[in-house]
């Protein structure tokens, strides 16, 4: 078995369409593809990290403004810093970004749950637990 993986978790998030009501739901929509991928990599035994979740930041009413590029900042910072590796979920022009960014960085790409390795197990509440694929 592989010792875990720090996965970045690069797909679509924005919405294509104009419609404001279609909009949300696309959104609704990306962001849960994402959580599914992360959901996988945690039962492979991985820890992944999902940019899409600052969409609960974003749409919070604390939040009072648009932080923008901002997020793009944020989550540039765990492709330099934090990941081992990057699942690219999706084609957009974010996820390309960081598509390229993560090759640069030397980063391993998958683009299929069934590329990435199973990992050792982990340890959660004082037990051991075997990850299943």
């Amino acid at each position: 078995m592989n010792k875990p993986l720090r996965v970045y978790v690069a797909g679509p998030y924005s919405a294509k369409t104009p419609d404001t009501h279609a909009a949300v739901q696309e959104v609704a929509r990306n962001v849960d593809r994402a959580v599914e991928v992360a959901v996988h990599l945690i039962e492979k035994g991985h820890y992944p990290f999902v940019p899409h979740l600052s969409h609960y930041v974003h749409t919070s009413p604390h939040c009072k403004r648009d932080y923008g590029a901002w997020y793009y900042e944020l989550d540039n910072t765990f492709l330099d810093y934090w990941a081992e590796a990057l699942f690219y979920v999706a084609p957009s022009p974010g996820a390309d970004a960081e598509l390229e960014r993560a090759k640069k960085l030397g980063l391993k790409v998958f683009r299929g749950i069934g590329e990435v390795p199973d990992a050792k197990r982990v340890r959660l509440l004082g037990e051991d637990v075997p990850f299943s694929t």
